[in-house]
């Protein structure tokens, strides 16, 4: 995908802290700055809170590292949903480097709605929904099985 496919951004210079002894960006860092750029997806985007009696909780991260970044690099990170499902849907995010003009990374997580009171997971919420389909700019992928489902069939 291009960065042109990402709605929801965020650019920023590589922070000393994110580099490692081995003179660039630590794995980790990456994983944090998707963390931030999916909290604010559900902030600017759903308008929800992310400590309120509903939300969603991580299920799964999966990362591809392609070229190292470095000291200072000018970043931007994209983030979409890229799947909606019944309970969970994914998020699949790249990191590309704006001064190499390169990806340096992308990921996936598979998030699920989940209902911190109950502790138990709950259908996507009906205006999630909505407000991704109307936001996103690839439209996510839906199973045929959920659909059937939310429409009452087998």
């Amino acid at each position: 995908m291009a960065m042109s496919d990402f709605r929801c951004t965020m650019r920023f210079r590589v922070p000393f802290g994110d580099v490692d002894m081995m003179q660039h960006v630590n794995h980790a860092a990456y994983v944090v700055w998707a963390e931030t750029v999916r909290c604010t997806y559900f902030g600017d985007v759903l308008r929800d809170p992310l400590n309120g009696s509903t939300g969603n909780i991580l299920a799964r991260l999966s990362f591809d590292y392609e070229q190292p970044l470095d000291f200072r690099e000018e970043v931007a990170i994209g983030c979409r949903v890229s799947r909606l499902g019944r309970k969970s849907f994914d998020f699949a995010y790249e990191i590309w480097s704006e001064t190499r003009n390169f990806r340096a990374a992308r990921a996936a997580t598979t998030m699920v709605a989940f209902d911190y009171e109950a502790k138990s997971s709950i259908l996507i919420p009906g205006r999630w929904r909505e407000i991704i389909t109307a936001y996103e700019l690839v439209a996510p992928t839906v199973d045929p099985s959920d659909v059937e489902s939310r429409q009452g069939g087998s």
